[in-house]
């Protein structure tokens, strides 16, 4: 909507204030500009606009149904909600009336995580099936992919985010929906600036991730771009964030930003974590408690050796900079330089996972070679990596999943997102390193909303090791408590 303001009225300062409240709008001269929604809440009547209708499907619950509403309402929308809260679902509902509601040779198109894509397809059968009104979801290769976006094939697709290059042409595309969205994390990343350049312009956009931390907020600037609630990062960083330059935490939040900044949000998102928070049902049982076991392994005498030529020194108190942390943590992994160092780490995962025969175990690995060094100690294993073909990987992944195989290797980067692995009750972080994301990602594979069981999560670390998993672990302490606050000021905020 947009209005002319005259500054010499008093009612019209009053509406100026008003304005100035919502939250989204834009001040041009004496113009005034915000979305028709909040007419209502300035006194102001907008001419009726299209309207969409939403019919949902009966199997959602509460706040799934109402989520999939705003998400539809708005159009462009992202949905930070914890692990297991149901968003396929609510990706599935919003691809299902943005088709509906687009010209008959439009395309919707979801991107996720490689390995989510099955699942996916998976869950759209189990919702729709041959339901009147159900969706068909068909998988899209990426040496397909431009010629499904020029009308081959049926109208809603999911494909990989390996497939967002700039090669890419957007064709028919008339919805984008990106599933573990926590990919655009890296602002300036190849696949960020790909979905934001193939979104661009698109009335039908929806993100979906986990909850991201409180204390990385700028990670949502590449959400306010794809969502074209900001025109660039630096626009969306400006607004609420001041640059420290070259620290732990370059951007910081302004003084007296906090509301500003989850007012602006709340335009275009919600975050879940707690259903009743916002007053719906909680349809979901309480999630069975992680528990955390630290291992310490001594170092041989050829890794204390190195590890003293790294750092000068025979305690490590601290881990140094990026190309310090990596040598470190791959000298306690058994290797430095492409040639085998002698540990114990392996031989003794290896023991850990002896010690539970009948549980199924995931263990995470950073490097290649120490998974190569991990598989040794585990022959019947399955492993994947990033050169694992992808119907490999489905076979290995069901075999676990089925109990076939007890054992599944990865790395986050590979299997760190959106797959559902609750069968494994044990993970063994062979390397943690830095970044909180990666590791809840990991431990959400197993627990999330429907896991049965407890997880029991081992870390079995070195000396030269214990600085960095302390960084980690100091940060995942801290998040859980910050999260719950963020979710209260968010409700709060959107009163």
């Amino acid at each position: 909507m947009k209005m002319m303001l005259d500054p010499s009225r008093v009612d019209d300062y009053q509406r100026f204030l008003q304005v100035k409240r919502l939250p989204k709008y834009r001040i041009i001269g004496r113009s005034a500009e915000f979305p028709d929604e909040y007419a209502d809440r300035i006194g102001a009547v907008v001419a009726e606009s299209q309207s969409v209708t939403y019919d949902p499907w009966p199997g959602l619950f509460d706040y799934q149904r109402d989520i999939a509403a705003m998400a539809i309402k708005k159009r462009k929308f992202a949905v930070f909600a914890d692990c297991g809260l149901g968003k396929t679902r609510i990706m599935l509902e919003f691809a299902r009336i943005a088709a509906q509601n687009m010209k008959p040779d439009r395309r919707v198109l979801i991107v996720s995580p490689l390995m989510v894509v099955s699942q996916t397809i998976d869950e759209c059968a189990r919702m729709y099936g041959d339901e009147p009104g159900g969706i068909w979801l068909e998988r899209v290769p990426s040496k397909r992919l431009n010629q499904w976006l020029a009308g081959d094939g049926h109208r809603i697709g999911i494909t990989n985010y390996d497939a967002m290059t700039p090669e890419i042409k957007r064709g028919l595309l008339g919805a984008l929906i990106l599933d573990e969205s926590s990919m655009l994390k890296s602002h300036y990343g190849a696949w960020g600036r790909e979905c934001i350049r193939l979104g661009k312009g698109l009335a039908w956009k929806l993100a979906g991730t986990g909850t991201p931390a409180p204390n990385d907020r700028i990670e949502y600037a590449n959400h306010a771009v794809l969502l074209d609630a900001f025109p660039t990062v630096n626009s969306f960083l400006a607004r609420f964030f001041v640059n420290r330059g070259q620290t732990d935490n370059r951007w910081e939040l302004k003084t007296h930003a906090l509301r500003p900044f989850y007012l602006s949000l709340s335009h275009w998102s919600i975050f879940l974590s707690d259903p009743a928070v916002y007053g719906w049902r909680d349809n979901t049982e309480p999630l069975p408690p992680i528990h955390v076991h630290y291992h310490e392994i001594p170092l041989t005498p050829e890794q204390t050796e190195l590890a003293y030529a790294q750092t000068g020194a025979l305690f490590a108190d601290r881990a140094g900079g990026i190309t310090s942390r990596s040598v470190l943590s791959q000298i306690a992994k058994g290797n430095h330089k492409g040639r085998d160092v002698p540990s114990n780490k392996a031989a003794y995962i290896r023991g850990l996972v002896d010690s539970w025969p009948d549980e199924s175990t995931l263990i995470w690995c950073l490097y290649n070679r120490e998974q190569e060094i991990i598989c040794r100690e585990f022959p019947h294993a399955a492993s994947i990596d990033g050169s694992t073909p992808i119907d490999i990987r489905e076979q290995l992944i069901q075999e676990f999943k089925s109990g076939i195989r007890k054992v599944l290797i990865s790395k986050p980067k590979v299997l760190g997102f959106g797959l559902n692995l609750q069968i494994a009750t044990r993970q063994v972080f062979s390397g943690l390193q830095d970044s909180y994301e990666s590791y809840y990602q990991c431990v959400k594979r197993s627990n999330r909303y429907g896991s049965k069981y407890p997880l029991n999560v081992h870390i079995p670390y070195t000396d030269i090791e214990k600085p960095m998993i302390d960084t980690v672990m100091v940060k995942a302490d801290r998040v859980e408590h910050d999260t719950r606050e963020q979710q209260e000021i968010f409700k709060n905020v959107t009163k």
